[in-house]
């Protein structure tokens, strides 16, 4: 049964992948794929589908306030020309050459004010598409810095980003827990997928490639455009978030709310009042919808790891491999589960609410279990399925085949070092 088991899992996880690229909705195929899971399985299809739909019901409650309060922050930063007062600023101080890194910067400042990929996508595109259209860079690039930005970021400690907050919340420690691990680890992520993305758009230069702007598409912008805030004025939002976070320890959902009412009452005559402010919150609430296909993936993922018989196989096969070390064990852990899942958020939570016990048990620093975790679920996560791949790649209007190999250096290869870092420092005692 085992045997038949895993091959479910295995025939499920292709069907994800493969759907995926064909650009079929995730929310559609985690429910297909926990269908055939639980039949492979021997759970029964009732059983099994009510575990899935428990799993996305749980995450969904546990997830959701985080991304809508990273949705609201993100959108009235948006509204209120900051992001383009940033990347203006970027480009005139040092040249169109630093264009990408421009594009690069200001993705990693939202996903370090604690928005989601989700928001970030769309908040950034139509001005990476203005800047590459100024440095005559491909748009095949465009995923893979607003991506790159995203993983260079999650692993500091102290910010608001989902698995930072689930990991520490469930080893009861602060959220600036391992400081000198995560800090060196998103340093290290943020100087290789910078560098790499220069590098890039320099070879592309070369290669007489071009920015081709679609049908319809009209994006212009201004270096010396009058009338956007100063590019400083990002601080107080950022520092009211961090503050609250880690100084006054209230949750990260309360603390990126109060991030966004900073935000609106400073630029409240510039968003043009209450109508406007409501078209922010609207647009808000329309993003966070996103959070639903994550949570389907985790849906997913629960059964596969909790309800069938082919679990007990894949978790000795995880403990053979750590060796007991209960760094590597929560690296390979969380890696598969969000390989299998197509979601970082599913790997943390799953190995969280199965293993942080055993992995404290193994000898485990909560502290340094903390960084590995957020470094782990940032390496095989974002394989061709994974729901924010797909759509930064749809958003892009680019094909896995021109964006995707940038994806996999910047997401999958950097982070893995990253990870493996992270595993040394843990091992030797520096947290």
């Amino acid at each position: 049964m085992e045997v038949i088991s895993i091959i479910g899992i295995l025939i499920a996880l292709a069907i994800v992948v493969l759907g995926s690229l064909k650009g079929l909705n995730l929310i559609i195929l985690s429910s297909v794929a926990a269908f055939i899971v639980a039949a492979t399985g021997g759970v029964g299809l009732i059983d099994g589908y009510t575990t899935y739909l428990s799993g996305v019901a749980g995450s969904i409650t546990s997830m959701f306030p985080i991304f809508l309060g990273g949705q609201l922050l993100g959108c009235f930063l948006e509204a209120t020309g900051l992001t383009e007062s940033i990347a203006n600023s970027i480009i005139k101080k040092f040249g169109t050459k630093m264009i990408v890194i421009a594009v690069f910067v200001v993705s990693w400042i939202l996903v370090f004010c604690g928005i989601n990929v989700f928001v970030i996508i769309f908040t950034v595109y139509p001005l990476a598409c203005a800047f590459f259209k100024v440095g005559d860079i491909p748009r095949s690039l465009i995923p893979a810095c607003v991506l790159g930005a995203c993983v260079s970021q999650q692993v500091l400690p102290g910010v608001t980003t989902t698995a930072n907050l689930l990991s520490t919340e469930a080893f009861n420690i602060a959220a600036g827990a391992g400081p000198v691990t995560g800090i060196v680890c998103s340093v290290f992520l943020f100087v290789a997928n910078g560098y790499y993305l220069y590098r890039q758009g320099e070879k592309a230069r070369k290669n007489g490639e071009h920015f081709v702007p679609l049908p319809g598409e009209n994006f212009e912008v201004d270096l010396n455009k009058k009338g956007l805030p100063h590019p400083l004025l990002v601080i107080p939002p950022i520092a009211a978030v961090l503050i609250a976070l880690n100084v006054f320890n209230i949750p990260g959902y309360a603390s990126l709310y109060i991030g966004a009412v900073v935000a609106m009452i400073m630029f409240w005559k510039r968003l043009g009042g209450f109508k406007c402010i409501v078209k922010v919150l609207n647009k808000s609430a329309k993003s966070s919808q996103a959070v639903i296909a994550t949570c389907a993936i985790i849906g997913f993922s629960g059964i596969v790891f909790t309800a069938v018989p082919g679990y007990s196989l894949l978790l000795a096969g995880l403990e053979k491999i750590s060796g007991g070390n209960p760094y590597i064990f929560a690296f390979v852990a969380v890696a598969v589960i969000a390989a299998v899942s197509g979601s970082a958020t599913g790997g943390v939570k799953f190995v969280l609410n199965s293993f942080s016990q055993k992995l404290l048990d193994m000898g485990g620093n909560p502290a340094s279990l903390v960084r590995v975790i957020c470094t782990s679920s940032l390496t095989f996560d974002s394989l061709p399925h994974n729901s924010a791949v797909v759509l930064t790649l749809e958003a892009c209007n680019v094909s896995h085949k021109e964006g995707y190999k940038h994806i996999f250096v910047t997401t999958v290869v950097n982070t893995t070092i990253a990870t493996i870092i992270a595993i040394i420092f843990s091992m030797i005692g520096i947290r």
